[in-house]
Order: C-alpha cells, then structure tokens, then sequence
C-alpha cells in the first residue's frame, strides 16, 4: 500500500511540474538562450581554444545554467503557493514521510532539469556536428556531471528550504541566481563556472594540439563537492522544518 500511495504521489507531482505553461515555455526559453550562446560566443572559441574544445563547451554550460536554476526554482515556488498549502494538509494525511515527500519534490524537479539539459546538449552537439564536423563527445561528459550537479542539487536543496520559510525567498534566490551569472568570478568558487573556463586556459602551457590541456583543480573540484554537501544538507533541514510543519497543523 506505501508503494502504491508513493508512486501515486510521484506521478501527481510529475504531472504538477511537466504538464503546465510555465515548464514548456521556460523549456523553449532555455532552448533559444542556448543557442544564442553558440552562435555568438561559443562559435568564436573561448580564450583562444577551439569552440568545440572542453573548455569552450564547459563555458557553453555554465553560461545556459543561471537560468535553468531559475527555472526549476520558478517551478517549485508553485509548492509555496496558498493553493499548495491547501493540498499539503491532504498529503500530510498520508503514510509519507517528510522524507519521502521531499525527495519527490527534489526528483521531479530533477527531471525538469534533466529534460531542460536534455535540450540544452543536444543543441550543442547539434551544433558541432554541423558547424565543425565534430563528434568526439567522450571528454565532455564527466565535466558536465561535475558542472551540473553540485549546482542542481545546491539550488534545489536551498531553493526548497527557503522555500518553507517563505515562498518570497525562493524569489530572492532567483535574483541571486541572476546576481551570480552576471558578475565575474574566474577563481575556483565561480558558481557556474563560466568564469573559470574562459580564464584559467590563458594560465595553463599550450599542448602539443595547440591548446592548454583540459584539467581541473584541486580548489574547483573541492568547491563543487562543497556545494553538493550544501545541498544535501539543505535537503535535510527542509525535511525536518516540513516534519515540524506536519506536527502543528
């Protein structure tokens, strides 16, 4: 019966995030964004290396990630809705923990972030196919996931914790979001990493293909295991202020 009540909830929220206005039209939105970073910046290269080199295509990412961020954190401002607060008096009802509950939250909006970068590398990919005759796409994937989800699961564990303080935070986290893709920050603590891998190619020796050798370090590696162990931890405390909530009411 627990089983069936989850996967009933599972699809509930699925149907929630996938099937509205908000979600297909930020996914459009995402998709144009990205492709004016291809055409006009990523085709020119970045800091002197091939545009379909690591570094160019790491900085494609980090560029197209702010406002992914903050479209899944649009999304799951709709949980902190008055509406919403009305129906979490029926799921409070149910034989789910604060746990599971907030999990499902972080798992469908994992797939509306997995869908959105499902868009977001096919069109780079498209691109360097077309444009470049390139279809080497082995050495993009480990930074990708070193990229993408320290930030997914950061944002999302901080989103949903303001978020159950006051829906207006998850707003002010938007505009951080923002606030963070616009200002320049190229040391190891850059966010979303643009800033990293359009500056420290300029500081690394030139291999014998011509370009610096894509490597990460120790301090970039250590910042996203840090965000990451952030977001977990935001997770939790989300999960504990909801068992709190769930008490009261």
């Amino acid at each position: 019966m627990g089983n069936y009540v989850i996967i009933k909830i599972i699809y509930y929220e699925l149907r929630r995030m996938l099937l509205n206005k908000i979600f297909f039209g930020m996914l459009l939105v995402n998709g144009l964004f990205a492709w004016f970073i291809l055409s006009y910046e990523i085709i020119m290269g970045t800091a002197y290396t091939a545009p379909f080199s690591v570094w160019s295509y790491c900085v494609y990412l980090g560029r197209t990630l702010s406002l992914a961020m903050i479209t899944v954190l649009l999304l799951l401002a709709r949980y902190y809705s008055r509406k919403q607060k009305q129906v979490e008096v029926l799921t409070s009802a149910t034989p789910v923990s604060s746990l599971c509950q907030t999990m499902i939250r972080t798992l469908a909006a994992g797939i509306c972030f997995l869908l959105i970068y499902l868009v977001v590398i096919a069109l780079g990919l498209m691109f360097y196919v077309s444009f470049f005759r390139f279809h080497d796409f082995a050495a993009f994937i480990l930074p990708s996931v070193l990229l993408l989800l320290p930030c997914f699961v950061l944002f999302t564990g901080l989103g949903q914790l303001l978020g159950s303080l006051h829906r207006s935070l998850v707003y002010i986290l938007m505009l951080a979001s923002f606030a963070l893709s616009s200002i320049p920050m190229p040391s190891a603590f850059d966010f979303f990493g643009a800033g990293y891998f359009s500056t420290v190619p300029l500081t690394l020796p030139v291999g014998a293909d011509g370009e610096p050798v894509f490597e990460l370090s120790a301090a970039f590696l250590t910042t996203r295991l840090l965000y990451f162990v952030l977001g977990i931890i935001c997770i939790y405390l989300t999960t504990i202020l909801s068992a709190r909530k769930s008490q009261k009411a």
